[in-house]
């Protein structure tokens, strides 16, 4: 069975996407955030066996949110407390729990990360133990794996260059076989956008359309260009 999760974060402006948010404003970067869950929302229930949105905070708005966006196929979860290696590793063991021969854990920060990509993740853990989209600023936009392994994500300096490396150190130390995949990237900075917006205004570029992304994207469409030319 294959199971893939998604880690998602209540976009409230001024707490989400703050990075962004210094050049379009928190509004607007919130309302971006919104965009790229509704729209991965749209499409990743149909990529698995079993789809989990694993959100952050748990209260009683971001469960409305979240609860307001979800079908029957999907199934919403809240992420414990403790560092993001605690949380990646929960999610690993929980999807084991439900049943999961193969799991793939995804971000918010991605939107069009290409369907195939995910799909292709769920193939290779059949032959290798660890599978890994490496992100263009040194992290990773994709993980799976095919059971958890007991402090694989500890240690790890996160939201760093080094990210991506010390993975693969620490999963190679615990003797699992690796594999990467073809590079993609997070939407993070206004620079990001720079690359988002090409991308979607190119039919055959590969990246999965977002349609509620779009939407945002046109209405921002100043405020992005002159975010862009001053970055």
């Amino acid at each position: 069975m294959n199971l893939l999760g998604m880690f998602a974060k209540h976009p409230v402006p001024g707490e989400t996407k703050t990075r962004l948010a210094a050049s379009i404003g928190f509004e607007a970067a919130a309302a971006l955030s919104a965009a790229f869950v509704e729209d991965l929302l749209a499409r990743c229930s149909l990529l698995a066996d079993e789809f989990i949105i694993a959100a952050t905070p748990l209260n009683a708005d971001a469960t409305a949110w979240f609860s307001e966006r979800i079908d029957g196929s999907t199934k919403l979860l809240f992420q414990p407390s403790g560092s993001l290696g605690e949380r990646v590793h929960w999610f690993f063991q929980e999807a084991k729990r439900r049943g999961a021969e193969r799991a793939v854990l995804i971000g918010s920060d991605s939107p069009d990360l290409p369907s195939m990509t995910i799909s292709r993740a769920f193939q290779r853990l059949d032959f290798v133990d660890m599978v890994l989209v490496p992100a263009m600023d040194g992290g990773f936009v994709l993980v799976g794996l095919r059971q958890p392994v007991e402090g694989l994500f500890d240690l790890i300096h996160w939201s760093s260059g080094a990210t991506l490396v010390e993975t693969i150190k620490r999963a190679s130390a615990q003797g699992l076989r690796v594999e990467l995949l073809a590079p993609w990237y997070d939407v993070d900075t206004v620079n990001n956008l720079g690359v988002l917006l090409p991308l979607q205004a190119a039919p055959e570029s590969g990246a999965a359309i977002c349609p509620r992304t779009q939407a945002v994207l046109d209405g921002l469409a100043p405020k992005i260009l002159e975010g862009l030319i001053n970055s």
